[in-house]
């Protein structure tokens, strides 16, 4: 009995060290931003499964929530909850069709179906993701024995190897705790005052004049950047880079050197115990006429749309060199803060908000203006 036991909890341990993490954050993002825009999100299951499913729904409405009459809540419903409709269909259509018939009445598009499934081959949870699938919603599946047919379906699937039910339903149980938990934290936070950090000129020494950063061994750290970013970290920011790169419209570097830069522009960052959320550019010439290129606000707005949760542009700040960081940022309603290094445009410092010669000077500006401040507490994302 003891080695059963032993077994059933080391398989148990193992699903788990294998979890997708990836399509796990994804997930998180998917149901915030349903919860963002309003979007329903429905979780269906049988036996078993069913149960996760009402108790998915319980600590999803209800245990995310804020006390707070303002608070905007998860719109989740259990479609296994409900014995009259669910015994009227299987009775005068068939059992195959319990899921599906509700999501043909309720479903929209933009809505969210999560199906709970320890072999992943119902059939009626199959013919539900199809179903939501062409009504234009987004499928998830917390499914079993390796994902089965709806493993092959849904658009995000978080799978157990096992095929003992037991293991499966334990592991949907314990993520379905870990998501709503994990939303509880990210939902406790008010959203953060975000700097959107320019590149070139403010967290890194720009190129010779007309000419660009190419490669990594071209990338310069101003010598302040980190002991900068640290601290406006521990006064409660947030960072976003969005940065312009014309060299690659230039044909001076490509997009995978550019991803290769900042790919190791961040591994740097984190060993600098420095949080990075994102990382924006725009790779078009002027005259291209995008809607991304600064000093046009699309890559904030691109930013606001997958990080909703964050990002209030009357809490944040665009920082940068350039006249066109100074008039985006004028654009969204956000500070500015002018950085006047060697290449900047001295005639933008009377239309920032702040003005400084570094991001190390930058930080006692923005000390001053809020003369009490806190370490913010950490999220998940």
């Amino acid at each position: 009995m003891w080695s059963y036991f032993r077994s059933y909890v080391e398989i148990l341990k193992s699903e788990l060290d294998r979890l997708d993490f990836e399509t796990f954050v994804r997930i998180i993002d998917i149901l915030l931003v349903a919860r963002e825009k309003g979007n329903k999100i429905f979780i269906i299951g049988n036996g078993g499964s069913a149960a996760t499913a009402s108790h998915f729904v319980c600590d999803l409405s209800k245990g995310t929530a804020l006390q707070d009459p303002l608070f905007k809540r998860f719109r989740a419903f259990s479609l296994a909850d409900n014995l009259s409709l669910l015994t009227a269909v299987g009775n005068d259509i068939s059992y195959d069709h319990i899921f599906a018939e509700q999501l043909i009445t309720y479903l929209d598009p933009g809505d969210v179906v999560i199906a709970l499934s320890a072999s992943g081959n119902s059939p009626n949870i199959v013919r539900a993701i199809s179903f939501a699938k062409e009504a234009g919603a987004t499928t998830i599946g917390l499914l079993g024995f390796g994902g089965g047919q709806a493993g092959k379906m849904v658009d995000y699937a978080l799978v157990v190897g096992s095929k003992n039910y037991g293991i499966s339903e334990d592991f949907h149980l314990i993520i379905e705790h870990i998501l709503t938990q994990t939303l509880k934290k990210i939902l406790s936070q008010q959203k953060k005052k975000v700097i959107f950090l320019d590149r070139d000129g403010v967290i890194n020494y720009k190129a010779p004049e007309h000419d660009y950063i190419r490669n990594w061994s071209q990338f310069r750290f101003f010598p302040s950047v980190f002991e900068a970013l640290r601290e406006l970290q521990n006064m409660g920011y947030r960072f976003i880079v969005a940065t312009n790169q014309r060299g690659i419209a230039r044909g001076l570097l490509s997009e995978e050197d550019l991803e290769e830069i900042h790919r190791n522009m961040l591994e740097r960052f984190q060993k600098e115990d420095i949080e990075i959320d994102a990382i924006y550019y725009c790779p078009h010439d002027h005259k291209e006429k995008c809607l991304c290129r600064k000093p046009n606000p699309g890559m904030f707005y691109k930013a606001q749309t997958e990080l909703p949760y964050l990002i209030d542009f009357s809490r944040s700040i665009v920082v940068g060199d350039s006249p066109t960081d100074i008039k985006a940022g004028k654009k969204l309603g956000a500070q500015t803060a002018f950085i006047r290094n060697r290449n900047g445009d001295l005639s933008m410092a009377l239309k920032a908000d702040f003005t400084a010669r570094d991001l190390r000077e930058l930080v006692q500006l923005l000390k001053k203006a809020e003369p009490s401040h806190k370490e913010a507490p950490v999220y998940i994302s």
